[in-house]
């Protein structure tokens, strides 16, 4: 399990050994009710996509219950699956792409116990955070996100982003929150040395594509986390998560989500933020806002 930190001594501590170099899950970090606003506004902005059962509450999340397939989040996994993104015809990949621009996803973003924790936790006098940020709604019984860790995007740059997964509401143990392979900073530096070794002859703008010819297509590690946990001889840590609660975490963590299992049906709502110096270099081109099958 993971074991969540209360205390910001303790991550200090933590960042003196190892210059936030692993994970850090911190406890009630965000306000609850800001984080609950924007979860209602979320699910009240999905609303003409039928997503939530018919006379639930918006903050609860619950699914219709249809076939989750037609919910998954627009890009590369429904495009595995065959489905198009067609904002034009598709209500749902309509809304979810808009919601990265809504005045409520972005109030979230500017909390100011988030951005301070992010100061503090890397010494930075200042911070950004990269445009391109990942709003993720993942119905039950819907696709999980397949193994993968961060720096693969962001090759741009180099390897000195921070990432805050924020779950937006509650995740249940079953409720598909993010895992991570147990000490495997060395194991995401590793394999992109490897890929370094073998994108030597591309050109410069296919070395730095997570997309590649010697990338799995879709740009991950795998899609059976069972199996990549027992090959690299690591165990999977798993945890529930709180409104409130974030996990940051370096580019070279190795991680994966669960598969929405919610015992109550609940839509699992999560966000992941990636902050920079802007003092120093770092991948320009998540500097746009989110759009699906944009080469990153």
């Amino acid at each position: 399990m993971l074991a969540f930190s209360k205390s910001l001594a303790k991550v200090d501590s933590a960042t003196k050994e190892d210059s936030y170099g692993t994970y850090h899950p911190i406890k009630n970090l965000l306000p609850k009710e800001k984080v609950l606003e924007c979860r209602r506004a979320y699910f009240e902005h999905m609303a003409p996509s039928a997503l939530l059962k018919p006379g639930t509450d918006a903050v609860e999340g619950t699914y219709c219950g249809a076939d989750p397939k037609k919910y998954l989040p627009p890009g590369n996994l429904r495009r595995l699956f065959g489905l198009k993104d067609d904002p034009e015809s598709d209500k749902y990949v309509e809304l979810m792409i808009s919601a990265h621009e809504a005045d409520f996803y972005l109030k979230l973003t500017e909390i100011p116990e988030l951005r301070a924790f992010v100061r503090k936790f890397t010494g930075w006098e200042k911070e950004i955070m990269l445009q391109r940020s990942m709003l993720r709604a993942f119905a039950p019984n819907s696709e999980l996100t397949p193994v993968h860790y961060d720096q693969m995007y962001l090759r741009a740059g180099p390897p000195t982003s921070l990432t805050a997964w924020v779950p937006i509401g509650p995740v249940s143990l079953e409720g598909g929150g993010l895992m991570y392979l147990d000490k495997s900073y060395d194991i995401g530096q590793a394999t992109e040395e490897e890929f370094k070794r073998n994108n030597h002859n591309l050109t410069n703008e296919e070395r730095v594509s997570a997309f590649n010819k010697n990338m799995n297509d879709g740009g991950f590690l795998s899609r059976d986390t069972i199996e990549y946990g027992q090959q690299a001889k690591r165990k999977w840590l798993v945890t529930e998560y709180e409104t409130g609660d974030v996990i940051f975490h370096s580019p070279w963590m190795v991680h994966a989500s669960c598969k929405n299992k919610d015992p109550e049906a609940r839509i699992r709502l999560a966000t992941d933020l990636r902050f920079v110096n802007p003092d120093e270099p770092y991948d320009t081109r998540w500097m746009k806002i989110y759009r699906p099958l944009d080469g990153l």
